[in-house]
């Protein structure tokens, strides 16, 4: 599931619920801690710099690009797009909503709506 389809099914400023975190998550940081990391992660990617990072990174998902390459040509993308909207941003932000944008496009963290 990409994170454009979860925010598609979810929608706009609908709270959320943990649905899937992934095993070793958890076993890292406990349930809790693993859920409240996922749901804050999700909010961060529905700010104006999380749209645009989660856009960029589902876009290159299925590209033949290596990790890295991917890594290096979405921060690219996205400080270019960040600036044509007047958005300022750190590149190590960029690069940090990259990570959690990944996780999810990946299937390792997922929401649903709650119920």
């Amino acid at each position: 599931m990409s994170i454009s389809s979860v925010f598609k099914s979810v929608g706009h400023g609908i709270k959320t619920a943990v649905k899937y975190v992934e095993t070793r998550f958890v076993a890292l940081f406990g349930q809790d801690t693993a859920n409240q990391f996922v749901s804050d992660s999700y909010a961060l990617l529905q700010s104006a710099i999380g749209k645009i990072v989660s856009q960029v990174v589902t876009d290159l998902n299925n590209t033949t690009l290596s990790s890295s390459a991917k890594r290096e040509t979405a921060v690219k993308e996205v400080l270019e797009l960040a600036n044509q909207q007047a958005i300022q941003v750190a590149e190590s932000d960029v690069r940090l909503l990259i990570e959690l944008a990944v996780q999810f496009v990946e299937g390792r963290f997922q929401v649903q709506p709650a119920k």
